[in-house]
């Protein structure tokens, strides 16, 4: 019988159990937080039910497994095979066959040029100074439950990695590109400032302290894999936190009224027609332009008239 949660605290349970989300009615987790906060209730709730599993996630829970719990990976991946040996592609029946085989075991399938991959990214990882100091001494993946005393939701979290000394939080993030720059326009195009706080936030609640900061490990998934240590900023963390605290309201909104509106400018308003305009730097752009003359046409020669 599947565990629910009835109490706040830290639990100990496999990472399915708690994507299953063990809390009645719901719990609200940094993703679904982050979902609210940037669409409408409609979204959330559908893709919440009709979850749909993407390649990259296989990439990003074999190289947490590899640098988090390593001592899981061999037992949790599995090396995709093909009718010839181990599969180059998916190109292959057989290849394909092999991968949804591994996945039905519950395990993660890889071709062996991604595990090569996973391997030599640990291998860059523990020869940081930095980011390999970051994951010693710790817990991976604790289950932390709460009951938010504003909206009286359930909430939930699992960060990637716990110190011992509990000063900072750490998470763990694959990437593109690892230039903390690029990492910055990442960081508020995919919520990860609201995600800081709110690991901060359930570890606070769960624990009984607050961690004075929040580490983001970055690193490129191409070669030669670079790592940056990104540590976020107390302003960007309150703009999580109050990101935050706005789709927590949502979420309570919706389960006390059952319902779980599209587009709206506030969700308790009626349906209505947005008006839509240029964004603040094509203003800019366009003002600049118009003051230097560069959207003046070039000159022409008239034409005679016969």
């Amino acid at each position: 019988m599947a565990q629910i949660i009835t109490q706040p605290g830290i639990y100990s349970m496999s990472s399915e159990e708690y994507h299953a989300d063990p809390c009645q009615p719901m719990s609200l987790s940094s993703s679904g937080a982050r979902a609210l906060a940037s669409d409408c209730p409609a979204q959330f709730i559908y893709d919440r039910k009709n979850t749909q599993h993407k390649r990259c996630f296989d990439i990003g829970t074999a190289g947490h497994l590899i640098v988090l719990e390593p001592h899981l990976f061999d037992e949790q991946v599995g090396i995709v095979q093909a009718d010839d040996g181990p599969a180059a592609d998916y190109r292959k029946k057989s290849a394909k066959e092999s991968r949804d085989a591994i996945r039905a075991e519950g395990k993660t399938p890889l071709l062996e040029s991604e595990i090569e991959m996973v391997r030599a990214m640990r291998t860059q990882i523990w020869d940081d100074p930095v980011a390999s100091k970051a994951f010693r001494d710790g817990r991976a993946e604790q289950s932390m439950f709460w009951k938010d005393p504003e909206f009286d939701i359930w909430c939930r979290t699992r960060p990637d990695f716990v110190p011992s000394h509990g000063r900072y939080l750490v998470d763990y993030k694959t990437a593109a590109s690892s230039n903390p720059r690029d990492f910055e326009k990442a960081m508020f195009n995919c919520g990860y400032h609201q995600q800081a706080a709110w690991y901060l936030d359930g570890y606070e609640a769960a624990i009984g302290q607050r961690p004075e900061e929040f580490w983001f490990i970055v690193q490129a998934k191409k070669p030669p894999y670079l790592v940056s240590v990104c540590k976020i900023d107390a302003v960007t963390l309150q703009m999580g936190a109050d990101a935050n605290r706005y789709a927590k309201g949502v979420l309570a909104w919706c389960l006390e009224h059952d319902q779980w509106p599209t587009y709206r400018p506030r969700i308790q308003s009626p349906k209505r027609i947005f008006t839509v305009g240029a964004p603040v730097w094509a203003l800019k752009e366009y003002e600049t332009r118009m003051e230097d003359g560069s959207l003046e046409p070039p000159p022409v020669r008239q034409k005679e008239v016969a």
